[in-house]
């Protein structure tokens, strides 16, 4: 009586991990990125550090602005990994209120895997906090405990973006809302 209970329990535990498997492995559905405007190729980091210094209105960027700068920059500024098996091929953003999901994309011999982290950015006193609030492998939702192991990888993304990040947090207020990013460099209103 117990044993085929036990196997029955086994079979049930091991089609789990591979629904969960194959779930992962599934890559998640990435926001597009526009094509570019020739009237409008203008560089988001310099239009950034203007706005800091001019401290004069607020500033609206499009999540498919951020898209395309961050094809364009991360493009060749990470390197590949295990003899060119692994490979970094972008991250993208997903600008909802409140929270920015960041999809990591790697081609894995030739296959796209992809992750992705949700952000929520808080201030505290005059520093910013920037706090993974859960995320996915492909479509595998999971718990903030569980995104541990991209911590390198995050890592080496915010340092190939570290003069956007700096330039960011300058800014006095950072409102995420439905598909843009409003930056509000004014001084605060005693």
């Amino acid at each position: 009586m117990i044993r085929p209970l036990l196997q029955t329990m086994r079979l049930l535990g091991l089609s789990l991990l591979a629904g969960a498997a194959w779930v992962a492995h599934r890559p998640a559905d990435l926001p597009k990125i526009a094509a570019p405007n020739a009237a409008k190729v203008d560089d988001l980091l310099d239009i950034m550090r203007q706005t800091t210094i001019k401290r004069a209105a607020v500033m609206e960027i499009s999540e498919a602005e951020i898209n395309r700068h961050l094809a364009t920059t991360l493009a060749g500024k990470i390197p590949g990994m295990l003899g060119g098996w692994i490979v970094f091929d972008g991250a993208r953003l997903d600008l909802e209120p409140g929270s920015a999901r960041l999809f990591l994309i790697w081609k894995i011999k030739g296959y796209t895997r992809t992750a992705s982290v949700d952000l929520g950015i808080s201030r505290d006193g005059k520093n910013f906090r920037v706090e993974l609030l859960r995320g996915a492998y492909g479509h595998l939702q999971m718990p903030r405990g569980m995104m541990r192991p991209l911590y390198p990888s995050l890592e080496v993304l915010a340092e190939a973006l570290d003069p956007e990040i700096r330039a960011l947090f300058l800014m006095n207020k950072i409102t995420i809302a439905k598909d843009k990013l409003v930056l509000d460099p004014r001084f605060p209103s005693a």
